[in-house]
């Protein structure tokens, strides 16, 4: 297979993702991370009723303010009839509407690897009353997309004047698209797997995919070949999968900022019948690059161990089960099944990705 063209090749580990730009450095116009409040209210009978998000740029050290509240009262209980999220308005205000009121403020610290970190203050008010009912503080990390819960209520019993009898509040992390029109983007993948001796296993994978949206990507399991005599049966052999997503923006004008959320997984089987069960890791990456440079980003060594009954088939080993301490053989035979140290069977070995973003072909 022929080898990609490229300007340059970057080991993931020496990419530092970008800081939190400063305040003078945005505007409320422009793109960029975002730190989110989603309220939803529950129907009785399941499924949501209503919801209401408020969504602000992420500033390093400025703090996002957003009020939610749920529910009017009716014939003196607190409801969750109705919701919404605002930033504007006084406590004060909202409590002489409102059953439930939020307060919510968020500063954010820090942002890498399009994952988020901020503190978190809030207070839940009651009935009109000026103290809280409920408040806590804390630290938070959530990837772009993620969303944690802090709060849940339920409606007073006597008080389902409506089709909802539950409030959930969550805080998130998000990302401001820019409002231009979004391009079509040609991705390209190869999966390469190198062994000491030099040889060389290449997958590729290609796809199209509008710019700010997740374009998943997978590639045919690896086969590794386990020694017959150490594994007393000729057909195991060890799988290694990959697979994640990408994600790619526009930035500093013609640049491109890519999000590489990838998953492998080692497992073993047999020839016939594939593998069943596996163990793993994930990571992520982001990517600071030109249109149609290449990037390799190399996929961290694999631990833990994979097994196989000795008698023959495929599973995973049950945890209680697991050699402790694991073999400190790449192959062996512990307790009745073929034991794969991960770590020793693929040392000296390397596994990495190539991606490669680029305006798609106007026809």
């Amino acid at each position: 297979m022929r080898t990609p063209q490229r300007r340059a090749i970057l080991i993931a580990a020496a990419i530092l993702a970008a800081p939190l730009a400063p305040t003078s450095a945005q505007s409320p116009s422009e793109s960029g991370p975002t730190l989110e409040v989603h309220i939803r209210t529950l129907k009785h009978g399941g499924g949501v009723a209503g919801s209401a998000v408020g969504s602000d740029l992420a500033i390093l050290g400025k703090p996002v303010n957003w009020l939610a509240e749920a529910g009017r009262p009716y014939q003196g209980e607190l409801t969750v009839c109705g919701n919404g999220v605002a930033d504007v308005g006084s406590l004060a205000d909202k409590l002489s509407v409102w059953s439930y009121v939020w307060q919510i403020q968020m500063v954010p610290i820090k942002y890498e690897n399009a994952t988020a970190t901020f503190t978190l203050a809030w207070a839940r008010y009651e009935g009109g009353e000026a103290r809280p009912a409920m408040e806590g503080k804390t630290t938070m990390t959530l990837r772009e997309g993620e969303s944690q819960t802090i709060d849940f209520v339920r409606s007073a019993p006597a008080a389902h004047s409506c089709a909802e009898d539950a409030a959930i509040v969550e805080v998130g992390s998000g990302y401001k698209e820019a409002e231009a029109p979004r391009s079509i983007l040609q991705y390209d993948v190869w999966l390469k797997h190198e062994s000491p001796s030099g040889e060389t296993i290449t997958r590729r994978f290609s796809a199209m995919g509008r710019e700010g949206a997740d374009v998943a990507f997978a590639f045919a399991p690896m086969q590794f070949a386990v020694d017959p005599a150490a594994a007393q049966q000729p057909d195991v052999v060890l799988f290694t999968s990959v697979q994640g997503t990408l994600k790619t923006r526009t930035i500093a004008g013609s640049r491109f900022q890519i999000i590489v959320d990838t998953s492998r997984r080692d497992s073993l089987g047999s020839r016939v019948s594939g593998p069943r069960g596996s163990i793993g890791n994930s990571g992520r990456k982001m990517l600071d690059v030109a249109p149609g440079e290449a990037i390799e980003i190399e996929l961290p060594a694999p631990g833990g161990m994979s097994s196989v009954p000795a008698s023959g088939g495929a599973a995973a080993a049950p945890r209680a089960a697991s050699p402790s301490p694991l073999p400190q053989q790449a192959v062996s035979i512990v307790n009745g099944r073929v034991v794969v140290n991960n770590a020793l069977f693929f040392q000296g070995q390397r596994t990495s990705l190539i991606v490669q973003v680029k305006p798609a072909a106007q026809q």
